[in-house]
């Protein structure tokens, strides 16, 4: 109560050595102007320099994409020819061997073709003579003078072929001329050729064009400047990046940068009309401003008397760990020695001396729990069975519901590992089990049932039941309530 009045004596002060009510209007009027203009004019800012740095980002990541891709694919069509260059030229000396002991005749080397996965084979002899298997597989015979080019390829029947010098000079040949099936590879150096890759940038979202430029045309190749163009109705932020096959342009969508910076504009305009509300306004904020300082004072109160409460209730969880813990451990150690020591303890024994020791290890942790209760509860999630730990809290109130004649039916249906605070569900099962146990003093039933709908486990534990009052029922939350 005390506090209570310091608060409304420090309000009534503040009221007396205030300002007078046009003054603090005016100053707080033409405050709320300045901060509104210069908010305006940090924004523009704001959306220029990120319309900026986000062209320019995303224009040196396309030049980076093309780059690597085009490395990538000569890297990998490189590695193709080198491969089918030492396959050919495998192929080439065994055909120049079978040559070397008998002459190869056109429809041997149809069969040898064949049976060696190539397309064809030509035989030029020093003569000028051609030997052909099988008849036309290549448009027209080339020169056996020596190639740049490791691979020659032959786009109109889609082969690949080698010009091969015999290795030996008493060879009756001037060349060898083996070919494949070349379908694939012209077809991958097309899909990875440069306008291919530019017209694929080009239908990504966000991207309205990209074209490469030769790097002798005029035009600023800085890739932080950004202009913004309008075509066809559409804005475009174009960059312009510098890369070694020439000049990248990129033209990027503007049209959410353009539309939130008329949306800013337009605020600003329906500023005006904010000034012809803010008389009332503020009128209004000094009413405000009463009713919440009263209203801190009464929530400084309540703060207060919450905290108050949280210190005894440490006191009291302090004396209650101490004088409970002490004989928590002589139980359980008792419970730890009867397990080991007692050699004829049946498996029903054994799994009841179990599920005391977990009911004296989770009232521990009940007494650990009350020292946190101030504080953020913090589950420690772990995969557990929760079907065998349900189990486990039948098997420990058995007795207890056979006292009272009750009827405990135990059936979790669901026999997969959860993830959850073990601990914290075992305490929660308990709690429930033993209210329905204690709201049933002249006998009944229990049904607990566990399974699994869509993404959810459902826990059900139901008994007889009885009826609450209205004041009962909505004290349910409350921490300790019990009925």
């Amino acid at each position: 109560m005390t506090t209570v009045q310091n608060g409304l004596k420090n309000t009534a002060s503040l009221q007396e050595g205030r300002l007078p009510s046009w003054l603090a209007n005016l100053f707080l009027f033409g405050l709320l102007v300045t901060l509104v203009l210069a908010a305006f004019q940090w924004q523009m800012h704001r959306i220029n320099a990120a319309m900026q740095h986000n062209a320019a980002e995303r224009s040196r990541l396309v030049a980076g994409v093309i780059e690597e891709n085009l490395r990538n694919a000569a890297l990998a069509e490189q590695t193709f020819e080198e491969i089918i260059r030492s396959f050919l030229d495998e192929k080439s000396r065994f055909i120049e061997y079978l040559d070397s002991i008998e002459p190869l005749r056109p429809g041997e080397l149809t069969a040898l073709a064949r049976e060696s996965g190539l397309v064809g084979i030509i035989l030029v002899r020093p003569s000028g003579i051609t030997i052909t298997g099988p008849d036309g597989w290549l448009s027209r015979v080339p020169d056996c003078a020596p190639s740049p080019s490791s691979i020659h390829y032959d786009r109109k029947n889609q082969i690949g072929y080698t010009i091969y010098p015999p290795d030996s000079q008493e060879a009756n040949l001037s060349c060898i001329i083996v070919g494949i099936d070349a379908a694939k590879i012209l077809a991958f150096r097309d899909k990875t050729a440069l306008p291919v890759l530019l017209a694929t940038l080009s239908a990504l979202p966000g991207i309205n064009y990209v074209r490469m430029e030769t790097a002798g045309r005029e035009g600023t190749t800085d890739s932080k400047h950004v202009s913004l163009i309008l075509q066809n109705g559409t804005y475009t932020a174009e960059t312009r990046v510098r890369t070694s096959r020439g000049t990248l342009v990129v033209g990027l969508d503007a049209q959410h940068f353009v539309s939130r910076r008329t949306a800013l504009r337009n605020q600003f305009v329906l500023f005006g009309l904010l000034l012809l509300a803010l008389g009332t306004f503020f009128s209004f904020l000094l009413y405000r401003h009463q009713k919440k300082d009263l209203e801190r004072t009464r929530n400084f109160e309540r703060l207060m008397a919450r905290e108050h409460e949280a210190a005894a209730l440490g006191r009291a969880t302090a004396t209650i760990a101490h004088e409970v813990r002490n004989p928590l451990n002589a139980i359980n150690m008792g419970l730890q020695r009867l397990s080991m020591e007692s050699d004829n303890l049946t498996p029903d024994q054994e799994k009841l001396i179990s599920a005391m020791r977990e009911a004296v290890d989770r009232t521990a942790t009940i007494v650990t729990e009350l020292q946190r209760f101030a504080r953020d509860l913090r589950p420690k999630r772990a995969r557990f069975r929760i079907d065998r730990m349900i189990r486990q809290q039948c098997t420990l109130y058995e007795p207890l519901c056979r006292q009272f004649g009750i009827d405990l039916t135990c059936s979790p249906d669901f026999d997969r590992e959860f993830a959850g605070d073990r601990k914290l569900l075992a305490e929660l099962v308990e709690n429930l089990l033993k209210n329905s146990i204690e709201s049933q003093p002249d006998g009944g039933w229990i049904r607990i049932a566990l399974q699994a709908e869509g993404d959810l486990l459902v826990l059900e534990i139901t008994n007889r039941g009885f009826n609450l009052s209205p004041e009962e029922c909505q004290r349910l939350g409350e921490p300790y309530f019990t009925t």
